[in-house]
């Protein structure tokens, strides 16, 4: 009776086809803006590099970095998931609409995402390996930042049904989530 129960297991979630097709294109994208910057800076040479390291002023010295706590955590999610989750609600004012709508709105999405990707490109160029160990979360911060757009690029062809938005709103806040968890703990600090 037991093995009967444990065979009628429930159905298998899966992707939707519009997400398997639009996520991998964002990412694409957002890593290819961010080698896009990187190069830019490397080929403008040393003083765009030492531009970028004054602009940025970043603190590569663990000695400087604050012990992880619950509120960074939060810092980062409160700061993160507002920039990655935003275009969600692209479809709730009805950008999707109307050819201007969605014409503006790919604008929008493509500037943020160049907005967010170009100043790390810059980073890595400027301050080269040296910058590694400070950006362990990356991939899951541009995951996050793609299923945003992806969300966007599949709102442009059809609406989306509320439970997907939620789903895809949950997922990008876990994504974001754990990004600051490994921000705060696996970057070295005093």
């Amino acid at each position: 009776m037991a093995a009967a129960e444990l065979s009628q297991s429930a159905p298998a979630r899966r992707l939707s086809p519009a997400l398997r097709r639009s996520w991998p294109r964002a990412c694409l994208a957002a890593w290819l803006s961010t080698l896009a910057s990187a190069l830019c800076v490397a080929l403008a040479g040393g003083s765009a590099q030492a531009w970028i390291r004054r602009l940025l002023a970043a603190r590569l010295d663990p000695a400087l970095n604050p012990s992880p706590g619950l509120g960074d955590v939060l810092a980062l999610v409160a700061h993160n998931l507002p920039i990655a989750a935003w275009p969600i609600l692209l479809g709730v004012i009805g950008a999707n609409r109307s050819a201007r709508g969605r014409i503006a709105a790919d604008g929008l999405v493509g500037a943020a995402l160049i907005a967010n990707t170009a100043p790390v490109g810059a980073a890595l160029a400027a301050y080269g390996p040296r910058l590694f160990p400070y950006i362990p979360q990356l991939p899951l911060e541009w995951a996050a930042l793609t299923l945003g757009t992806s969300t966007w690029l599949m709102q442009r062809r059809r609406p989306l049904q509320l439970a997907e938005g939620i789903a895809l709103f949950a997922l990008t806040a876990a994504l974001v989530l754990i990004a600051a968890v490994l921000e705060t703990v696996a970057v070295p600090h005093r």
